[in-house]
């Protein structure tokens, strides 16, 4: 569960800026995101051959389509002569770890 109150908000960018360096922008930012994607799932795959890599395919996939969506939109930009208005905050909030009750099973033969 979400506390209302957001704790930190860092804001990354916020530029009005060609559509050429908005392009480099947003592709740096979706690029690290995908990168630390990967890291997590090689280091989950060091752990357990077997894991289920799918949702961070999922991710990464997704990811990418956001990216393609933005580049079309920044050619549109591009040709028509605009510049790019570009804004990227974190919003940081602290979350409840969800309750898990531990419970060790033993079986006895009667």
């Amino acid at each position: 569960m979400l506390t209302k109150k957001v704790s930190h908000i860092i804001q990354l960018v916020k530029d009005n800026c060609p559509p050429d360096e908005a392009a480099e922008l947003i592709e740096t930012l979706v690029g690290d995101r995908i990168r630390l994607h990967n890291i997590q799932m090689l280091r989950r795959w060091e752990g357990n051959h077997r894991f289920d890599s799918t949702p961070f395919d999922h991710k990464i996939v997704e990811l990418k389509a956001q990216n393609k969506s933005a580049r079309a939109l920044l050619a549109e930009a591009r040709e028509l002569g605009f510049n790019v208005e570009v804004s990227a905050s974190i919003e940081v909030r602290l979350v409840k770890k969800p309750f898990s009750h531990d419970v060790k099973l033993e079986l006895t033969h009667n």
